[in-house]
């Protein structure tokens, strides 16, 4: 539009805008251009014309096409013969340079003013135009018009440049973030400016994109709903928006459900997370004219105005602080409601065609709490678009209404023009009932139609029962849950489900998607589908949904692909133990390529490497992540121990493929445990190819993360808590596993199992998996151990004693022994089992005995410990002997002997070495040092070699002359051969670890000398610290060196812990006086003739002295007793070695201190640190045995056969061995057979154990669960005990307050001296009861049912029965008597519940019932039968019971009472084969059936047999009957009768009354009836022998007349 601002500045264009004329330029900016002209230059040309352009203008098709791109330009199609037209606009064609947000708002949203000036009437002494504006609010230029000139927007109005737009400060107010803010004119719909607006979400707002769009609406101004609803409301919104990164619209405004939307986001730490945004009314909006860019700071860069929140005026509304944008919709006035709502909702429908996925919109929500008629409006709307809604119930206003109607409406079909037509209508009183709901809230604006309109508005709303979802505060679910439900309602195609089961997946609710999706047969998902579910699934770690898709059919051997695992690993989050550990060998990569671009120097490498450096900077998080990388870090877990097969070279580019694997499972659990989420870890490890090595390794990368944890410096406790459980639940699974391999197969099959060689898990076993994780609990397991102790024997027999093999150290006496048959090959693999089970024992040659027999570690440990004695004891005969001794010719023989025996264990450390499983040889080297016996091992051979050159060098110059320099390199090498000494002791002693007592006591004390070393830092902090203080007091001026003074003073200190306190050295320096006479004299006269004092100093010194003393100076002269407090201060010589007795006082003090620190507190607390480490290893000292046992037999089970200094020629014959089988092919074809062998029977061991394992699996899932159900089975023990007390105490409390109120009054009367009135009770006084609940549900499911023999009920818990309440396992008996004898059919789904069926009525006297598949259901819950049962009728079997009474007069006729309470006579009837009375009844089912009639009918046929006398004696006898229930009749109870028939699906109602009779009533003896065995009349002095039923009513027959009641007191049901 041609319209102009203020400042005549045509729309559109902004004071500082430029506008240039200027050519296309040859490459754009996407981002900072387009065209003026929204209707130029994008043409459709023909081939004539592109050749012409090109001609003109090279770059414009390219530029033409760019433009195409960015959507910038319309097209117009242009023919030939207007070419030069088109190149006409292309030259004229401005560019404006939109470099800002402020530049683009100006430009492309205008607001609209109002440009003619009316005066309202009534409003002379305030002007205020017609559009609801203050004159002062008018743009300059507008006209004013006289008082009756007619107003309206289209031609009073005009649009003007935007000035209020940019961020909001709000003053006074606590907010993390600067709300943006817009105001939007009202124009043709909004189809301009809405189309605007993802520009400005995604460019100049930068918003996130959502998963979901939640509108709410409701009340603003008048809003009163209760805080429960509130908190639910907030707390439910809440939870939805963080879980699905929604985006939620409100109305902005501080008030009403917006504030309380606000304040809850407010609140929240995700406030800057959530967006926010407000639709509100600029005219409607308080303190609008802040809003004003004119009001910006001037300083700022970009436009923010300041907001002051306070009270609105009437009419008015604040924007709300929390909300994260506003939209402030404009239409140049300042009184008209509702103008916002027209652009909410095509904003809204922007918002979720602009995050279009698969042809599938973003879903949206609306939710309704409280609210008015635009409410209902904005509801309908929402429905019509297809979306779904949520409506609160119990918020009041029309959020009430519209569910009454909801529930209410019952649907009916109707003709129009023809055809057949569903819609849902009101019966009348539904419809009177509305209205009155209605009229309640808004009868102020009935005038205007609004109860027809909201009543059509909510019955059609009612017509989308599929999309509207009605909650309330007391269903069971929260708010979110009821939100996603009402979004997996609606259907759709494939790509809908998809975004359906995406969102729950975010959600995280996995019943919803079992519940709405799943259970529908239509809905299903290809394999392709299911694979893209699953990923998503597994990134988002939502372990439910994971194991959904599972059971619904996903094939995760198919999903599991090098593209699906990289896709998984670069999606890791930032707070995951694998995305650190991948960040790090990110690092170190890029460390060592730019080292190595330094090292090669060369240009060309050096951009290539910064060029795929800055490429991978771009990417976000993880991005480039490949499985190699993957594998190294499994390597570095593994302590390079282990060979990922991603490792392979394959895996080391980025292009990706659908190869599966073998182990899908192994490898998720894996990536689960990198992943940090230990439940789909588990969930993965249950259907793991081997279970156990997956179990120990995911111990082990728990463990390691947790060190790592340290490493990181997070300090995140809870973090380290959670993988150090994670770790031990993985390693107890494992040894679940063991254990029950180990208790259910034979022993060839669990051994198989531990050594086996896995080719997925690097050809490792799982043996040495265990070793390698160091998993401590696995290790002492007795499978293992078993294991292990048949290593240490070897094939000797395990039941030989020690000293018999001890003796058989010596040939040829092994042969004697017994041995066991081999279940190995030579080279230490498993034979196949199944030659195992068919082997005969083997006979062993005397060969074969000799070789088994030295071969088995325990004889290797026997005779290394044999000669490593021998060697001490020469090396200590040899360190201890004299010189003389040492060099005499006839000990060189034990020098040499030591000598080639520390030689030889060179050879066996390297072995060592290189057995390790390491590939690397480097980490080969460092996993061996990681022992401190090894680096002990490694230092005494060094010291010995060095010890033993230096006493090598000292031999050959002995010529027997006395030297110095001789005897000073003997000395050295007596030191470092004591080093060596101690070494070589501290190593005999690791082999004691294998002693199940030394062993344990060795790991105490390394454990103790850690807690030593802590403690010696305390103590040294306190010695220096004492030391220090007390050499300054008593030695100020010594004459000993630094060093000297240093050591003395901590040996001194250190003494004296031990009780050498030094305290005669401490007394000779005590001094009488201020000083002492002789060392004054002594010190002052040294000091003057020393010898490098000058001559002029000296004289300096004797005046200075003469001075001061004011005497001579003489030789010999006594100075003290011209010595004064100041004067002997002042003189340093005097004082250098005087020591006066504060001195002495302060340095006794300091000891004091000292020793009550270092003596008491710090010995107490080392006392108290050593015996919890007692403790805490002998808890232990099982396991730490166990451990340290295995890596002494691992040890010397790899040592050679011949002890040191033997182990020489070993190794000697086998480096010629080497030689051999490189020289003779034959050799090594025929092991290369043999390991071809091996290779076939490991591949048969490895399939056999894997079934073993599953089946263990199998095993150990179900007593899993078996143990979960047996825990809950108690628990729900427990639970019902505790609430059988509690609703005992209840009913006591409940019971004393009922007694104790109507005492209560009279009570007080007599306390304060009134009369009172003793009511004496009338025989025959009735009273009206009103209507009850039903007694509890107990008969109902008493064991066996009672109305057939053999037949059992399921049991049901009390906390089970209601029917809203899951009970998963619920299976009953379906049990209907045949017997019987009924007109009633079987086939329920004929029949009509809830209604007059018939003749027979089958409404309920308690409550409308359920009816389930056509089975009506109990109202009162489950009984554990299905079926009718005994009873006549399916659904409620009435019966009318009529309880007859009279005054019990024993003997002299006179009322008979016990304790002042009248005793009643009941009239008790037979009417089975029981031997039990009961109360009278008859049933009463028909519709013909009066109440009244009926329960005449019992007392004239069943108690009393009038029904076969003559006509006038019944006429007697009905006027009787007549005139006792119109005076003397009073109703029990009507309902639900807790029966012991009852099932599931039929159940007994009773309608009870009693009846006082007297006179002929009274008199009358019983008589039994035609369908009555026996009639009596029993007195209630005492309790009857009746069903536990009926005395619960006639309990209350007693309370009602106020007689004597026999069950006083008790709780009957």
């Amino acid at each position: 539009m041609g319209t102009e601002t203020n400042n005549g500045i045509p729309a559109g264009q902004g004071k500082d805008q430029v506008k240039t004329e200027t050519k296309l330029p040859e490459k754009p900016d996407c981002k900072d251009v387009v065209l003026e002209n929204e209707t130029a230059i994008n043409v459709d040309l023909d081939e004539e014309a592109k050749k012409k352009l090109e001609k003109e203008d090279p770059n414009y098709l390219k530029n033409r096409e760019l433009f195409k791109k960015i959507g910038e330009i319309k097209s117009e199609k242009l023919l030939s013969e207007h070419v030069e037209l088109g190149l006409n606009k292309l030259r004229s064609s401005s560019i404006v340079i939109e470099k800002t947000f402020e530049d683009w708002v100006k430009r492309n949203v205008n607001v609209r003013e109002c440009i003619k000036f009316v005066k309202k009437k009534d409003n002379k002494d305030n002007p205020i135009c017609k559009c609801g504006n203050k004159r002062n609010d008018h743009i300059p230029r507008t006209v004013e018009q006289p008082p009756d000139s007619k107003w309206d927007q289209k031609s009073c109005t005009t649009l003007i440049e935007n000035n209020s737009f940019g961020k909001i400060n709000f003053s006074g107010v606590d907010t993390n973030t600067q709300p943006q803010y817009m105001r939007v004119a009202v124009d043709n719909g909004h189809s301009n400016t809405i189309k605007k607006m993802e520009r400005l979400f995604t460019e100049f707002w930068k918003l996130n994109e959502p998963d979901l769009l939640i509108s709410v609406t409701g009340g603003a101004k008048s809003f009163n709903v209760s805080h429960d609803i509130c908190v639910s409301f907030q707390q439910g919104l809440l939870s939805a928006a963080k879980s699905t990164n929604a985006w939620l619209i409100t109305g902005g405004q501080n008030c009403g459900v917006m504030k309380l939307v606000g304040d809850v986001i407010g609140r929240s730490i995700f406030t800057s997370k959530i967006c926010t945004i407000g639709v509100g009314n600029w005219g409607k909006t308080w303190r609008r004219e802040m809003l004003l860019n004119r009001n910006r700071h001037p300083q700022s860069r970009e436009p923010i105005v300041n907001y002051t929140l306070d009270a609105p005026a009437k009419g008015y509304a604040a924007l709300d602080p929390n909300h994260t944008h506003h939209f402030l919709v404009d239409d140049g006035t300042a009184e008209k409601e509702g103008i916002e709502i027209e652009f909410r909702g095509e904003l809204e429908n922007l918002i979720c065609n602009m995050f279009t996925k698969d042809g599938v919109s973003l879903p949206m929500v609306c939710i309704m709490i409280e609210g008015g008629m635009q409410s209902i409006d904005q509801a309908v709307s929402t429905l019509r678009k297809g979306n779904t809604l949520v409506v609160l119930k119990g918020s009041g206003r029309a959020s009430d209404i519209l569910c009454y109607g909801f529930e209410h409406s019952i649907e009916v079909e109707t003709v129009e023009d023809g055809e057949k037509k569903k819609v849902r209508m009101l019966t009348e009183p539904c419809r009177k009932e509305m209205i009155k709901l209605i009229d309640k809230d808004f009868s102020k604006y009935r005038a205007q139609g609004i109860v027809e309109k909201m009543i059509t508005a909510v019955l059609e709303i009612s017509m989308y029962r599929e999309t509207v979802t009605v909650f309330s505060i007391y269903n069971p679910e929260p708010l979110d849950f009821y939100i996603l439900s009402s979004l997996m309602q609606s259907s759709g195609n494939s790509a809908t489900r998809m975004r359906q089961m995406r969102l729950a997946i975010t959600w995280g609710h996995a019943r919803v998607a079992k519940e709405f999706i799943f259970s529908r047969k239509e809905y299903k998902f290809s394999s392709d589908e299911l694979n893209s579910l699953l990923l998503f699934s597994i990134i988002k770690q939502r372990t439910a949904f994971v194991k959904l898709l599972i059971d619904y059919g996903a094939d995760v051997r198919a999903f599991v692909t090098q593209t699906h695992l990289t896709r998984l690993y670069n999606e890791l989050r930032s707070s995951t133990g694998g995305y650190r550990l991948l960040q790090e060998k990110r690092k170190k990569e890029k460390i060592e390529r730019g080292k190595n671009t330094k090292s090669e120097g060369g240009l060309q490498n050096g951009r290539k490497n910064k060029n795929r450096f800055s490429i991978r900077r771009k990417d976000k998080g993880l991005r480039g992540v490949m499985l190699s990388d993957v594998g190294s870090i499994m390597g570095t877990v593994m302590q390079g121990s282990y060979k990922s097969i991603f490792c392979d070279p394959k895996y080391n580019e980025r292009a990706q493929g659908d190869e599966t694997f073998e182990n899908p499972f192994d490898i998720l659990t894996m990536y689960s445990a990198l992943a940090d989420c230990q439940p789909m870890a588990l969930l993965f490890w249950e259907n793991c190819k081997t279970p156990m090595a997956t179990g120990l390794v995911a111990h082990k990368i728990y463990m390691f993360l947790d060190k790592m944890e340290g490493k990181w410096a997070r300090m995140d406790e809870e973090m380290t808590e959670k993988l150090e459980n994670a770790a031990h639940e993985f390693e107890m699974l494992s040894c679940s596993l063991l254990t029950a391999c180990y208790h259910n197969y034979d022993k060839s099959e669990w051994i198989n199992i531990l050594t086996v060689k896995m080719k997925d898990w690097g050809h490792l076993s799982l043996f040495d998996i265990a070793n390698i994780t160091n998993c401590k609990n696995f290790i002492s397991h007795a499978a293992y151990q078993s294991h292990l102790t048949d290593i240490w024997m070897g094939n000797i027999h395990a039941s030989t004693p020690t000293w018999k093999l001890l003796l058989s150290i010596i040939p040829p006496l092994p042969i004697f022994l017994s041995f066991n048959n081999r279940v190995t090959n030579k080279d230490g693999t498993m034979k196949r089992l199944d030659m195992i089970c068919e082997e005969t024992p083997h006979k062993f040659s005397s060969r074969e005995r000799l070789e088994l027999y030295y071969t088995s570690p325990v004889i290797k440990f026997f005779l290394n410990t044999i000669t490593y004695l021998i060697f001490l004891m020469l090396f200590m005969t040899r360190l201890i002997a004299t010189k003389s001794a040492s060099s005499s010719k006839s000990s060189m023989g034990a020098d040499y002997y030591t000598l080639v025996f520390v030689i030889s264990t060179l050879p066996v450390e390297v072995s060592q070495i290189m057995k390790k499983h390491t590939k690397s040889v480097k980490k080969r080297v460092l996993n061996h040092f990681k022992r401190v016996y090894n680096i002990s091992d490694f230092l005494a051979v060094l010291l010995f070699l060095v010890a033993f050159c230096i006493k090598a060098r000292i031999d050959s110059d002995d010529d027997g002359i006395y030297d110095l320099n001789k005897f000073s390199s003997y000395h050295q090498y007596r030191l470092i051969a004591s080093l060596c000494f101690g070494f070589y002791s501290l190593r005999f002693v690791q082999m004691f670890e294998i002693n199940s007592q030394i062993g344990p006591k060795l790991f105490m004390l390394k454990r103790m000398s850690i807690d030593l070393f802590f403690f010696l830092f305390l103590l040294l902090v306190f010695t220096v610290t004492y030391s220090i203080a007390s050499e300054a007091l008593l030695y100020p001026f010594n004459n000993n060196t630094l060093g000297d003074s240093i050591f003395m003073s901590v040996k001194r200190s250190y003494l004296n812990v031990f009780g050498d306190i030094g305290s005669e050295d401490m007394d000779k320096k005590l001094v009488t006086g201020h000083c002492n006479v002789d060392v004054v004299n002594q010190t002052f006269w040294q000091s003057m003739s020393l010898a490098d004092i000058n001559k002029t100093e000296f004289k300096k010194t004797i005046e200075h002295t003469k001075k001061l003393f004011k005497i001579d100076i003489r030789e010999n002269l006594d100075l003290t007793k011209y010595c004064s407090d100041n004067d002997i201060v002042n003189i340093n010589v005097i004082k250098a070695s005087t020591v006066g007795k504060v001195n002495y006082y302060i340095t006794f003090f300091l000891l004091c201190c000292y020793l009550l620190f270092v003596n008491i507190m710090l010995i107490n607390l080392l006392i108290a640190i050593f015996s919890n480490t007692y403790a805490e290893s002998e808890a232990k000292s099982g396991i730490i045995y166990k451990t340290q046992r295995s890596e002494v037999i691992l040890e010397f089970k790899a040592r050679p056969w011949l002890p040191n200094p033997l182990s020489l020629v070993y190794f000697i014959i086998l480096f010629f061995q080497y030689v051999v089988d490189k020289c003779f092919c034959k050799k090594k074809l025929y092991r290369s057979q043999i390991k071809k062998v091996n290779r076939q029977n490991a591949s048969f061991n490895a399939f056999r154990a894997s079934l073993i394992e599953s089946e263990c699996v199998a095993i150990y899932m179900r007593r899993k669960k078996a143990m979960a159900a047996s825990t809950n089975v108690i628990l729900e023990q427990m639970q019902l005990k505790m609430k059988n007390m509690t609703n005992g105490i209840e009913r006591i409390e409940t019971h004393l307050k009922k007694t104790i109120a109507p005492a209560k009054p009279k009570m007080e009367k007599q306390e304060s001296g009134e009369t009172v009135e003793d009511k004496t009770e009338v025989e025959g006084a009735v009273t009206v009861t009103k209507k009850e609940e039903p007694p509890q549900h107990k008969l109902s499911r008493i064991n066996p049912y009672a109305g057939a023999e053999g037949i059992l009920r399921y049991t049901v818990p009390d906390e089970k029965v209601p029917w809203s309440v899951v009970f998963e396992w619920y299976d009953p008996n379906d049990f209907t008597d045949e017997t019987v004898t009924t007109d009633e059919t079987d086939n329920v789904e004929d029949l009509k519940f809830n209604a007059i069926d018939g003749k027979v009525d089958r409404i309920s006297l308690y409550k409308p019932y359920e009816v389930v598949d056509g089975d009506p259901l109990n109202p009162c819950g489950r009984t554990g039968l299905k079926g009718r049962g005994s009873l006549l009728r399916w659904g409620p079997n009435k019966f009318a019971v009529t309880i007859v009474t009279r005054w019990a007069r024993p003997g002299t006729g006179n009322a008979f009472s016990i304790k002042n309470k009248q005793v009643i006579e009941i009239l008790l009837v037979k009417q089975d084969k029981s031997q039990i009375f009961s109360l009278p009844k008859i049933q009463m089912d028909k519709e013909s059936d009066k109440r009244v009639e009926v329960h005449r009918r019992v007392m004239k046929k069943v108690c009393y047999d009038y029904e076969n006398v003559s006509a006038a004696e019944n006429d007697n006898v009905d006027k009787l009957l007549q005139k006792a229930f119109q005076t003397n009749c009073m109703d029990v109870y009507s309902g639900y009768f807790d029966d012991s028939v009852n099932t599931d699906n039929a159940w007994v109602e009773v309608d009870v009354v009693t009846v006082h009779v007297d006179g002929q009533l009274a008199t009358t003896p019983p008589a039994k009836g035609s369908t009555v065995l026996e009639a009596t009349w029993m007195m209630l002095n005492k309790k009857p022998v009746v069903r536990q039923n009926d005395a619960w009513l006639l309990k209350r027959v007693c309370t009602k007349l106020r007689c004597y009641n026999p069950w006083r007191g008790e709780v009957l049901l």
